[in-house]
């Protein structure tokens, strides 16, 4: 289905929501899309919004909805968004640090939002003795830039009966300070292949929405089931940042 262009109106930034404005109209960067499954809510369409100001929300389509919307929906895509619900977010695992997050409506409309800019600036970006010293909330996903200094072999490990690839790695960020991390299932796949076939480079990697995890006093971090997005070297004035300030520490693992 062909996206049409959204009328003008008064846009809102992200901060600017809360409940019971159901009329809001935001242009926002779709930052992360994945489906999820639950007993309580069946099939869904569950989204990661940035504004211009580089505020996020998290974002669902129901079930019922997916038919309708998810032509529309793409990573990484820059959409505006007017008519939706804005209701409390709660509990374990949240995507953003925004007390809201939105739902849509049969009548919410989707449409392009061509003025948007093609990179907003990072500000999520954990720093890591922030994690290692349990200063974070742990209710929330984190975000975390660094070079791949090790890696481990894949192993399967056996998780509520079923396999499951675990790779353990370990990340250093721009201060020399290392942090252990914990990836699961395609995410361990998917860096040890690339680990393997960049060995004599050196690997950067943008790693959205994580989980802080402790362990008898020591905390480190894992990817989420699919949430979880990993960009390894990818084009990003951030990495070429990174890379500019600190390659005279920064070496291949090899």
């Amino acid at each position: 289905m062909a996206m049409v262009l959204a009328p003008k109106s008064r846009v809102s930034y992200v901060r600017e929501l809360k409940p019971r404005r159901d009329t809001c109209r935001i242009e926002v960067r779709i930052l992360r899309l994945w489906r999820n499954y639950n007993k309580e809510s069946g099939n869904t369409i569950e989204m990661v919004f940035v504004d211009i100001e580089v505020t996020r929300i998290h974002a669902s389509v129901g079930e019922q909805l997916i038919k309708k919307y998810e032509d529309r929906l793409t990573e990484g895509d820059a959409v505006v968004v007017h008519l939706f619900k804005v209701y409390d977010a709660f509990g374990d695992y949240r995507t953003t640090t925004h007390p809201y997050k939105i739902g849509f409506f049969q009548t919410t409309f989707v449409g392009k939002a061509d003025d948007f800019p093609s990179e907003v600036p990072e500000k999520y970006l954990a720093d890591y003795n922030d994690i290692l010293g349990g200063k974070l909330d742990n209710s929330c996903l984190v975000d975390v830039i660094g070079q791949i200094v090790n890696f481990e072999s894949l192993e399967n490990r056996m998780i509520k009966g079923k396999d499951n690839m675990r790779l353990l790695i370990e990340l250093r960020d721009q201060n020399n300070v290392k942090m252990m991390c914990t990836l699961w299932g395609r995410y361990a796949k998917q860096v040890y292949d690339y680990s393997m076939s960049n060995m004599s480079t050196m690997i950067i990697c943008v790693i959205r929405l994580w989980s802080v995890k402790e362990w008898k006093g020591a905390y480190s971090i894992s990817s989420g089931y699919n949430s979880t997005h990993i960009l390894l070297n990818p084009t990003l004035d951030l990495i070429d940042q990174f890379k500019a300030r600190y390659s005279s520490s920064l070496k291949s693992l090899v």
